[in-house]
């Protein structure tokens, strides 16, 4: 499989995703995320998304699924992250390491009644807002979000190849999914972020974490960067 042009997913998207919830991982557009595939049911999930289109959606348990985790009734947040498998692992015990690329927010309408082990939704796709009337200086904007990322992991050093994928293109709001996942942060957090639609808005939360970061009140992104496999 080949990396997914997010630009065309409304080409192809039929509407209808299976959906693969977690209490702990939050996909965000433009970027990857690796997942190591091992319950039977998200086996399954795998093998029918590898067979059809490849898109799958991840979603984000709410608080007290562990009383239910093993049924198709927990809760998700309504704001998910559609992607595409754009690469399988598939091992011989049955269990796949895919690696998923992040395309799209989109909102859960429904989700659908099936015999299946897995969720399946219908999704409407959401669209980065720019309000016509800025809020803010978007390429100030853009520009404070690398400083404040730089002075954050300074050790990280690819603030330059950051400010050239901007000079190449970039918009502010995958700027903001693209740090965002980089800043690790707890689910809720993450979440709220995946929600805002309003790329305006979404800068100010993203700025202020980066702040936040700096001074020592997140956890720092550390030895583990970029984020290992995900695990159901």
């Amino acid at each position: 499989m080949t990396s997914a042009d997010p630009n065309e997913i409304t080409a192809d998207f039929k509407g209808r995703a299976a959906i693969f919830p977690l209490p702990n991982v939050t996909l965000f557009p433009n970027v990857m995320l690796p997942l190591h595939i091992f319950e039977p049911r998200y086996r399954c999930m795998a093998e029918d998304t590898l067979k059809g289109d490849g898109y799958l959606a991840m979603g984000l348990l709410k608080g007290g699924w562990e009383a239910s985790y093993e049924t198709k009734d927990c809760e998700i947040h309504d704001t998910v992250c559609l992607g595409k498998v754009i690469a399988n692992d598939q091992l011989e015990d049955g269990r796949h390491y895919l690696m998923l690329q992040g395309l799209r927010r989109a909102r859960l309408v429904t989700e659908l009644e099936t015999d299946l082990p897995y969720r399946l939704g219908m999704l409407d796709v959401v669209e980065d807002f720019y309000p016509q009337t800025p809020m803010i200086d978007r390429e100030r904007r853009q520009e404070e979000l690398v400083e404040w990322f730089g002075k954050a992991y300074p050790k990280l050093g690819f603030q330059a190849e950051v400010v050239h994928a901007l000079g190449s293109g970039m918009q502010l709001g995958e700027l903001c999914d693209v740090l965002a996942h980089s800043l690790k942060l707890p689910p809720e957090d993450a979440q709220r972020l995946l929600a805002q639609a309003d790329v305006d808005q979404r800068s100010d939360l993203v700025l202020e974490m980066l702040k936040n970061q700096f001074r020592g009140t997140l956890e720092p992104v550390g030895r583990d960067f970029p984020p290992g496999f995900s695990l159901n």
